[in-house]
């Protein structure tokens, strides 16, 4: 279904996403969450306003209202406090539910929320190929999309009681972060 990345490729793009989603700058703090979610706990509240026509550029605050009304519309928990406090200042949007003991975060709840993101026209890009344990049972679940300029990461995790994490980062932002970084064109660190 997704296009397959060469490895190189997926090892430079991760280590890019890695640097961003951990490294202040390029934002500016416009689309922090409340500190309303718990970590592990109820689900998000659905979102109460209908969706605006999705035209012009996106935003930080774009991205994360996309996000967080994904999370909530497909029943996903809410949104860990201390993620959208960390992506404050960051040039990324994201969004981190884990499932409890009461109520566990499956596969199910997770393309429910890739459902969501589609229908706010965040395209697929590419997935990465799905992990499974000895039983055949899906473990995890990574698939990318991009919007307007932007790259969507969206991942599951079956690990204990589950976890769906998404983040979005600006292609401009990036972009001048890895103009910083000791990186040559063939992923090696250009020494």
């Amino acid at each position: 279904m997704g296009k397959k990345m060469r490895k190189g490729t997926a090892v430079r793009a991760a280590v890019v996403m890695a640097v961003v989603l951990g490294v202040a700058g390029c934002g500016t703090g416009d689309g922090g969450a409340d500190d309303a979610g718990k970590r592990g706990g109820a689900s998000a509240a659905p979102s109460a306003t209908p969706r605006a026509e999705d035209t012009g550029p996106v935003t930080k605050a774009s991205a994360q209202a996309d996000i967080e009304a994904s999370a909530a519309d497909a029943g996903a928990p809410a949104n860990d406090p201390d993620v959208a406090e960390m992506t404050a200042t960051r040039c990324d949007a994201s969004y981190r539910g884990y499932g409890t003991e009461d109520e566990k975060v499956g596969l199910e709840r997770y393309e429910a929320v890739i459902g969501e993101l589609r229908e706010r026209g965040w395209q697929p890009s590419f997935e990465v190929p799905e992990r499974k344990d000895e039983n055949g049972t899906v473990q995890i679940v990574h698939k990318y999309f991009t919007k307007r300029g932007w790259t969507l990461s969206a991942e599951f995790r079956a690990f204990e009681t589950g976890l769906i994490s998404v983040s979005a980062a600006d292609k401009a932002c990036t972009d001048e972060i890895r103009s910083r970084l000791p990186f040559s064109e063939d992923g090696t660190d250009g020494q």
